[in-house]
């Protein structure tokens, strides 16, 4: 069978084959010579029969190599599996699948997306406990995995309460929901610091991204109310930052999204960025040369905040 496998779902691909292959010839796009080692794959047989083989990122295969696979593939009978990840020609029979991950704003999609990884590895988790799982480490498919994994040694059924006891905060999700919070003027932020493990110098730079990304919207962002989706797929075209950060930091939320979001572009002007950008290089030399330490650095960015403007 000729399976054509496509989508950005890597985990959910990965279970497909793994579900109808116990082994298989891996033939990745970065080896050399792959249609001679495919030709040789597909004619070796093993003690149980022909082997399966799996052709790993096929788009990115050049056209000569791609046109000479799929003339072995039409000589091809059903008793050798053949994975497939990309596109065949049109003429190429093949039984196809879709494995799509959930969009960075579709919240309720990733906790169903998260419930469904935890049924492949024979769990069941909780609606609210896929929740906490995708607030502490992201909505990063195989760290959900991993992390599933390591809950399942535990328990065959995952609750709310196991997932806060055992799964930690993600560092660059803790990070950035850090930098989020002081942009958006929260009061929470020192608290949310001082409770924190990031040091200040990883803050800082994740900070200084975005206020990069924000000072860069900006220019492009027109009038100083609300925007559409359509204005936001703009900006994003034309600057290269991705639509989902775009529509973070504009404070734009989708109808399902429980997350309260800020309109950061409504708040600081590119004059507050660029002397915010200044500060944080200064408070990185000062934590360097041994004048200042990674926990009082916070303090001074606060303290400072005012004076930015």
């Amino acid at each position: 069978m000729i399976y054509e496998i496509t989508g950005d779902s890597e985990v959910l691909k990965d279970f497909f084959i793994r579900e109808r292959a116990t082994g298989f010839f891996h033939i990745s796009e970065d080896m050399p010579d792959k249609s001679v080692k495919f030709r040789t794959a597909i004619s070796t047989v093993g003690m149980f029969g022909p082997k399966p083989v799996k052709l790993s990122k096929f788009d990115l295969w050049k056209k000569e190599e791609r046109k000479a696979v799929e003339a072995l593939i039409f000589s091809l009978g059903e008793e050798i599996d053949v994975f497939i990840e990309g596109r065949l020609n049109i003429d190429v029979e093949s039984e196809k699948h879709i494995f799509v991950l959930p969009k960075p704003w579709e919240d309720d999609k990733w906790q169903l997306h998260t419930m469904k990884i935890a049924k492949l590895i024979g769990k069941t988790i909780s609606r609210a406990a896929a929740e906490v799982i995708l607030s502490r480490v992201g909505k990063k498919e195989f760290r959900i995995l991993r992390e599933l994994e390591k809950l399942s040694v535990l328990s065959p059924e995952i609750d709310e309460k196991t997932v806060e006891k055992f799964i930690d905060f993600d560092i660059a999700t803790e990070v950035e929901f850090l930098a989020v919070c002081f942009l958006s003027n929260d009061e929470s932020f020192l608290s949310f610091a001082k409770e924190s493990s990031v040091p200040f110098t990883y803050f800082s730079s994740v900070l200084a991204k975005l206020a990069i990304d924000l000072g860069t919207i900006l220019e492009k962002k027109k009038g100083r109310t609300g925007v559409t989706w359509t204005e936001i797929k703009d900006i994003s075209s034309s600057t290269g930052i991705a639509s989902a950060r775009v529509a973070k930091l504009l404070g734009y939320s989708f109808s399902n999204m429980r997350e309260k979001r800020v309109n950061l572009s409504l708040l600081h002007s590119r004059l507050f960025l660029k002397n915010l950008i200044v500060f944080l290089q200064e408070l990185d030399e000062s934590i360097k040369n041994g004048q200042s330490n990674q926990q009082l650095s916070f303090f001074q960015l606060v303290g400072e905040f005012s004076n930015l403007k």
